[in-house]
């Protein structure tokens, strides 16, 4: 071979190199994709499809479902009812960011006079109630409210850490005045974190234990090492005496940043 044609050999072998390098960039990606939580597929160390391992994602087999301990309608004024599902998630570190659900109201004849739906979050390890305001039944009198989440609800690791923090509610004292019963407490956060908007839902309970009455107010934020008073007022007298209350500070974990 001559030096022409070794110098010719040696530029076409650069050149097929250069070519081979290219493709191989443009092809390792494609033949050897990268394992991902969003890839339909059950690779690298997820335990199911897309969920489990590392994903965020939980698998449905790792899941116990959400028990509805009750759901009842509570009257407020006129033909209006305050509508109230107490819930409680067993999962100790996941929850549901936005979980759809529906309620059904039925009369004494187990009519169906109504549906509610909305939206709300599952927090882990909790029992919170799910709470609709104002619904008109017209003339009819309800015997029995229903409650259930829809379907799918997609399960992501949480952890408890809202359930660790210093905030307390004191001062709680009830005034059963026939006209306007009204319950008031102080809610106080001695943790180092602000918290951002949340609900405050009320539980009245008689001697027997029997949820009586509801009620919900929502506050704009709480600072730290800070208090804030909340007060719920019913605008007719009760059905019972309330002997026991229970009131539940309502923070979605998946808004905060800590």
């Amino acid at each position: 071979m001559s030096w022409a044609s070794r110098r010719q050999f040696k530029y076409i072998f650069i050149i097929l190199l250069f070519v081979g390098v290219i493709v191989f960039i443009i092809i390792y990606p494609i033949l050897f994709k990268q394992a991902t939580c969003f890839d339909s597929k059950q690779n690298g160390t997820e335990e199911g499809i897309d969920c489990g391992g590392s994903c965020s994602i939980m698998c449905q087999s790792d899941i116990s479902e959400p028990v509805v301990k009750w759901s009842r309608a509570f009257h407020v004024v006129d033909n209006s009812y305050n509508l109230v599902a107490f819930v409680e998630n067993s999962n100790r570190e996941s929850g549901v960011k936005v979980a759809s659900y529906e309620f059904r109201i039925y009369d004494k004849n187990n009519t169906l006079l109504g549906r509610r739906e909305g939206t709300t979050f599952i927090p882990p390890n909790q029992q919170f109630a799910v709470f609709e305001s104002r619904f008109d039944a017209g003339e009819n009198e309800i015997k029995s409210v229903s409650f259930e989440f829809l379907s799918p609800l997609v399960w992501v690791k949480k952890t408890t850490i809202l359930q660790t923090l210093p905030i307390s509610i004191k001062n709680i004292s009830m005034d059963n005045n026939e006209n306007t019963p009204t319950l008031s407490a102080t809610i106080n956060n001695n943790s180092i974190y602000d918290l951002p908007e949340f609900d405050v839902i009320a539980i009245l309970y008689d001697a027997e234990g029997n949820a009586i009455n509801a009620s919900k107010t929502h506050k704009p934020k709480l600072l730290s090492d800070n208090s804030l008073p909340v007060v719920f007022t019913w605008p007719e007298a009760l059905s019972a005496v309330p002997v026991m209350q229970d009131i539940m500070v309502l923070i979605n974990p998946f808004s905060i940043s800590f």
